[in-house]
């Protein structure tokens, strides 16, 4: 795969983590493991259609993957490991700079 291939489909992901309902499914998924659709809907208290939109845009960039049991969907993180690093840099970066303005203001 090119180089520029790469830094594509790595801004995808940056994009798709960069919506504030999608960061906290992620971390729901991390922290949780599996879950139904209506578990992540209650949790993040948005409509089913946000929350669909939401997933099926961490679907398209291999972030969670989906079993359908009957009536019932289940979600999960598709690289657990690698996902964990990226929130933790996020939230790492995110604690930095708070205490940067922390400490400015």
């Amino acid at each position: 795969m090119q180089i520029v291939e790469k830094r594509f489909r790595g801004s995808l992901i940056c994009r798709v983590l960069g919506y504030p309902i999608s960061y906290a499914i992620v971390k729901m998924m991390l922290e949780h493991g599996q879950l139904c659709l209506n578990d992540i809907v209650k949790e993040v208290k948005r409509s089913k259609s946000t929350v669909c939109f939401h997933l099926t845009k961490l679907r398209m960039n291999n972030v969670v993957r989906y079993e359908k049991k009957g009536n019932v969907t289940i979600y999960w993180i598709k690289y657990p490991k690698e996902v964990n690093a990226i929130m933790d840099a996020c939230e790492s970066m995110v604690k930095r700079t708070t205490q940067r303005v922390e400490t400015d203001f």
